[in-house]
């Protein structure tokens, strides 16, 4: 059989790659060391093969089921840690950061051996409140970006917990002007742009927190041209970690329903993130990111030229354009029963991506299509 991919970057395995003919058992124990699983050509396999391979893209993980189940049970419990933060946060004016910080360098664990199954599971699950959301969402974007950038395990940890501390401040915005529908007015946009500061009060009081994260906390809005607060700072002024915080965090929410904005895609967020690079966000980091995502990020739901309609599942850094995708709908838009999953590179190019509050697509119905896969 012909191997075209991996489940992970030919640079990771001993393969020259891309692409290998696999011939031997001893290719095969080697690839088992290195690999969960494999994509399989049909095309560029032996004739003698293709009775094995008669519907190569069934038994495809992408990701497994243990993955999304121990992913889903990290995300939970950093959600708990979370909380007993607010808790803290709202009848203390400080936070115990320890139990927080744990949970921070969990869920950098848990991206880093299920980095889709976590990014699926943010876009179309999410967690209680749109606080927590938001906290979690920022985290998990922070640590893949940080992955991308080669930033080593502590360094991830400390983005963890800056992404899950963000927007902290908050708590102590009035309720009636974070639910206001309408734009807000002067008294209103300070109460507002002030959880900066009160963020940034409530966790340096803390014996144990690390700059960077205080940095990410107090600079997430600053932009590079000088146009954001507090501090108006400008380009390097602002530090690595608080650049990468404005990054995800306006990434994360511009892809949420808020109550002034309809959500846009992935693809559409990257899009403007590109658009706004060497203005209000670091060019070079806005280009890493790009490449930790993908052109079309995991949980993306997309056409594809023939016009049938899936959801983005995995990545595979070697074809950005054309990540593995189930397919849940055909072109006259009837549901597939089951779905089928399109490996990365294998199948039908990326037409367009959708629009993500499309009703057709219930979160529940594709998770578990693709854990059976």
């Amino acid at each position: 059989m012909y191997v075209a991919e991996l489940d992970r970057s030919w640079l990771h395995t001993p393969f020259a790659g891309p692409g290998m003919l696999v011939t031997t058992t001893e290719q095969i124990e080697a690839l088992a060391r290195s690999c969960h699983y494999v994509y399989v050509d049909p095309q560029r396999s032996a004739p003698e093969a293709l009775p094995a391979l008669d519907n190569p893209t069934t038994s495809v993980p992408a990701p497994a089921n243990g993955s999304f189940t121990a992913a889903r049970n990290t995300l939970a419990e950093v959600v708990q840690r979370l909380a007993d933060a607010v808790q803290d946060a709202r009848h203390h004016g400080r936070i115990d950061l320890p139990p927080l910080q744990r949970a921070a360098f969990s869920l950098v664990n848990e991206v880093l051996a299920h980095q889709d199954a976590c990014l699926w599971l943010i876009r179309l699950n999410g967690a209680r409140g749109l606080l927590y959301r938001r906290s979690l969402g920022t985290a998990i974007h922070a640590v893949v970006f940080g992955r991308q950038i080669g930033l080593d395990h502590t360094e991830l940890g400390h983005l963890a917990l800056g992404g899950l501390l963000l927007d902290i401040g908050k708590i102590t915005v009035p309720v009636p002007i974070l639910a206001k529908p309408s734009e807000l007015n002067a008294a209103e946009r300070w109460f507002v742009d002030r959880h900066v500061q009160q963020g940034f009060s409530m966790v340096r009081l803390s014996d144990t927190v690390d700059t960077r994260v205080t940095e990410m906390v107090l600079g997430h809005h600053e932009r590079i041209d000088g146009s954001g607060y507090p501090r108006r700072l400008g380009g390097t002024e602002i530090p690595l970690f608080a650049r990468v915080a404005g990054i995800v965090d306006t990434f994360d929410a511009i892809t949420l329903n808020r109550r002034y904005a309809a959500a846009m895609s992935a693809h559409d967020a990257l899009r403007y993130l590109n658009h706004e690079r060497g203005q209000r966000f670091d060019a070079a980091l806005v280009d890493e990111f790009v490449h930790a995502l993908g052109v079309y990020p995991t949980g993306t739901r997309v056409q594809l030229v023939d016009g049938t309609r899936g959801i983005v599942c995995a990545q595979n850094p070697e074809w950005p354009l054309r990540p593995t995708v189930l397919l849940t709908h055909d072109k006259d838009g009837e549901r597939l029963e089951p779905p089928r999953l399109v490996p990365a590179g294998i199948g039908g190019h990326i037409a367009r991506a959708l629009d993500p509050a499309s009703p057709e697509h219930e979160p529940a119905t594709l998770e578990r299509a693709i854990a059976e896969q």
